[in-house]
């Protein structure tokens, strides 16, 4: 039987960001994909309100998870890692890979480096608009512009419910054989903080040299995608 991939997606994306590129690419190893769209997360470049929970989300994977045959390969980015982290607590899959993903300590440093850094960002948290936060600040997202211009009209409001939560840490272990990728321009979450994530949980680390926030969608995905690769055929 052929081994099932989940990807998870992160904030304000939808399973729109691993069709293009990555889908096609473990559908050609002989991987079976599947891409969950979040609950709100169903229209690209939607900018209607939405208010669910993180535990929602991580509630969504449970269901998708339950659907499948057999226990899949998660890929988690972003949000989408830390929805993976509490999935992990009572869920199960065959192995778990953390692409840009919030650490376990959460996401309250990254937030505030954001605000630092991006002081224009305040009126929009305060009205709960993080959408408004990345579309006036894409670069947190994509190092390149022109990467930016193609993908950033497709993100989609995010529950500000949800983004409160990811601030709050995490403590159980994780059993799973795990991958932490991090790439070392991530104008988000650190390097230091990849490392971090590796070393709490004893998973391999993998930097990709250059790489921004957005890794599956970058013109040189196959950094990223290959280094997965590699790590799923040694596991």
């Amino acid at each position: 039987m052929k081994e099932t991939i989940l990807f998870v997606h992160g904030v304000c994306h939808g399973a729109w960001c691993w069709e293009e590129k990555f889908i096609p690419y473990f559908q050609n190893l002989g991987y079976v994909c599947i891409a969950l769209n979040l609950p709100g997360h169903e229209t690209p470049g939607s900018t209607q309100r939405i208010s669910y929970s993180l535990n929602d989300y991580v509630q969504a994977l449970h269901e998708a998870v339950s659907k499948l045959d057999q226990p899949p390969i998660i890929i988690g980015h972003s949000m989408g890692g830390m929805i993976l982290q509490r999935f992990l607590k009572k869920g199960i899959c065959k192995k778990a890979i953390l692409m840009a993903s919030v650490p376990p300590s959460g996401a309250l440093m990254a937030s505030l480096r954001v605000i630092i850094q991006n002081l224009g960002t305040l009126p929009y948290l305060f009205t709960g608009n993080l959408l408004g936060v990345f579309r006036k600040y894409p670069h947190l997202m994509f190092n390149e512009a022109k990467i930016a211009e193609k993908y950033a009209p497709n993100m989609c409001a995010e529950s500000f419910l949800a983004f409160l939560a990811l601030v709050l840490p995490i403590f159980h272990k994780i059993t799973a054989p795990l991958l932490v990728l991090g790439g070392s321009k991530d104008q988000l979450i650190t390097v230091e903080e990849f490392a971090q994530t590796a070393n709490r949980y004893g998973a391999t680390l993998e930097i990709i040299e250059g790489g921004s926030h957005d890794l599956m969608l970058e013109d040189d995905y196959i950094k990223t995608a290959g280094a997965i690769k590699k790590w799923l055929s040694e596991k």
